[in-house]
């Protein structure tokens, strides 16, 4: 069992070693892309606009809704 722990170590600083060698060869970039196409990724400034139905929506969609307020767990 032992044998095998340090086997896997070594194995995985390797791994992380020749990932981080290989990554050097990347040439930076200021440029940003993305896999997918993605059109209007910015909105315009102004001020909110609830869209009609919305609250409806989000009690179908809320765990508990108690008087307009939605009830949920605490994240971490």
């Amino acid at each position: 069992m032992a044998l095998d722990r340090e086997r896997i170590q070594k194995d995985g600083v390797k791994l992380l070693e020749e990932f981080s060698r290989m990554l050097g060869n990347v040439p930076e970039s200021k440029e940003t892309h993305y896999v997918v196409d993605m059109k209007n990724i910015t909105r315009a400034d102004g001020p909110a606009v609830m869209q009609e139905g919305f609250r409806e929506k989000l009690k179908r969609n809320a765990p508990h809704w108690d008087e307009n307020h939605v009830v949920a767990e605490k994240g971490n």
